[in-house]
């Protein structure tokens, strides 16, 4: 499912800006019941979520908290000790620098586009260039565990291109959509 919104995430710059298009994906365990969860608790809030100091901080770790319980108190679920929990959260970031590589072809005839042909005499006119960039894919995984075996019972992702130097609010803006669209799947749909 792509949606177009920001998973920025500045120092976590988990950024999947608001003109990125992001993937949000889901995986469960198809034979847990679902309908049965009303309570959660964090696995643990203070744990690293992440060797990159960019997602691993503070301020970053503060938002993305607020945002899934913020999210999750809309679904109509209670924060309560992790002994009386129905579920346990927890949440983990990346950033990953990749390249792109486009090429261009500006082959023209010269009234409009024409198909090629190696004895064509305008094939003069062929120009193809190749564009490499590097950018940064930011994934966000958040996962729901069963609170007595600690096993992952689902796993919402989503990925997108990372912008940075964002300001706070926007930040903060970013992430609560991120989150929002992912945990949009949760609980997955009951099937017969």
């Amino acid at each position: 499912m792509q949606q177009c919104f920001s998973l920025l995430l500045l120092p976590l710059i988990l950024i999947l800006s608001s003109c990125s298009v992001i993937t949000v994906h889901q995986d469960f365990d198809q034979t847990y019941n679902f309908q049965g969860l009303r309570t959660y608790s964090w696995l643990d809030k203070n744990r690293t979520v992440s060797s990159d100091t960019r997602i691993n901080n503070d301020l970053v770790k503060d938002r993305m908290i607020k945002a899934i319980e913020d999210s999750l108190e809309a679904k109509g679920y209670t924060k309560v000790d992790k002994a009386q929990a129905s579920f346990l959260v927890v949440w983990h970031g990346s950033i990953d620098s990749k390249l792109q590589m486009d090429t261009i072809d500006h082959y023209y005839r010269p009234y409009g586009y024409g198909a090629r042909d190696i004895y064509d005499p305008f094939i003069r006119n062929k120009t193809t260039r190749t564009v490499v960039s590097e950018y940064d894919l930011g994934t966000l995984l958040i996962d729901i565990l069963d609170p007595t075996e600690q096993k992952l019972i689902w796993r919402g992702t989503g990925q997108g291109v990372v912008h940075g130097n964002q300001e706070p609010a926007k930040i903060t803006k970013n992430i609560n959509n991120a989150v929002q669209q992912i945990l949009s799947q949760f609980p997955p749909p009951v099937t017969q």
